[in-house]
């Protein structure tokens, strides 16, 4: 007669207990990864590595590359609904009646959006990111962009000699303010929008009012002390 082991009668149930809660943790693990890198690249840029996100979520690296295979799809999965919402912002822009109030709108918006999230900033200014989604928001913002534009020069509100590719170039300079202004004056930046948006006006006799107040000498003694004390990071 054969031996029965004594948990042999136990022994599938066991196992197929096991199954939902694996499913689960994988699904947690999954959920914390995806909140950490949110909150990583948000605060650190894409500069941040996978290494970075697995720290902030308590779980081994080889748990975040189960997952992902590198960041790159890491940061498509994050960033895919935002690139689209850049494009609906893009558009609502181009419909607005006053063509200069659309472009206004958009560098604001825009501009708000990269202060939020550092590495949303990085990804609009970085080209290394061509994926499909990326590519194909990149060309839809591009496009209505081009109408804004072309639409303001018609008007005789914007400057004649401003290009739609002077956007990235702008865009990059709000970057660098907000970089600058760090934690001590994180809406300094504006003030650098506003100037830029005057220079871009076609009218020289009106001058829009800046949305926040200069530096004062505190807070740019502290921008300067922490630019001068770590060089490499911010240059």
């Amino acid at each position: 007669m054969p031996t029965t082991h004594p948990d042999a009668s136990h022994a599938g149930t066991s196992a197929d207990c096991s199954q939902p809660r694996l499913r689960s943790d994988a699904k947690a693990n999954l959920e914390r990864i995806l909140n950490s890198a949110r909150e990583v690249f948000a605060a650190q840029g894409l500069d941040a590595t996978l290494a970075d996100v697995a720290k902030h979520a308590g779980v081994g690296v080889g748990t975040v590359y189960r997952r992902f295979a590198s960041k790159d799809e890491l940061i498509q999965a994050l960033f895919d609904t935002r690139c689209s919402e850049i494009e609906t912002i893009a558009a609502t822009a181009r419909e607005m009646p006053d063509a200069w109030e659309g472009l206004v709108y958009f560098l604001d918006v825009i501009s708000l959006r990269m202060a939020d999230n550092r590495g949303f900033g990085d990804l609009l200014m970085d080209g290394r990111f061509t994926s499909d989604t990326f590519a194909r928001a990149r060309a839809g913002i591009a496009r209505h962009t081009a109408v804004l534009v072309n639409r303001a020069k018609k008007q005789g509100t914007l400057r004649s000699d401003f290009e739609v590719n002077d956007i990235p170039l702008l865009m990059q300079v709000v970057k660098m303010a907000q970089k600058f202004g760090g934690d001590e004056a994180p809406q300094a930046y504006r003030r650098a929008l506003g100037f830029m948006i005057d220079g871009l006006c076609a009218s020289r006799t009106d001058h829009r009012e800046l949305p926040v107040p200069a530096l004062s000498s505190e807070q740019l003694d502290h921008v300067l002390h922490r630019f001068q004390a770590t060089p490499g990071k911010n240059c």
